[in-house]
């Protein structure tokens, strides 16, 4: 019975995710993008390192957000 409602949930959620993408065009990015950051929040432990190349979607977006000067405090 677990495995019915999960599969119904996901079928759920499949479809919410399909009325989105079709009503805003930039959500199927962004739910990329975070599917993406989930991932790499996972795999990346405290100690890790990490080996990117020049045109990883990855780099290009910590090379952006290197080069814009920030007034938040920084992160704890």
């Amino acid at each position: 019975q677990v495995q019915q409602i999960r599969g119904e949930a996901d079928a759920k959620a499949t479809e919410i995710y399909a009325q989105a993408y079709t009503q805003n065009p930039h959500a199927a990015d962004f739910y990329n993008f975070l599917k993406s950051m989930e991932i790499y929040r996972k795999v990346l432990t405290k100690d890790a390192t990490l080996v990117l190349s020049t045109d990883s979607d990855l780099f290009n977006l910590l090379k952006r957000a290197s080069a814009k000067p920030s007034n938040a405090p920084p992160a704890r």
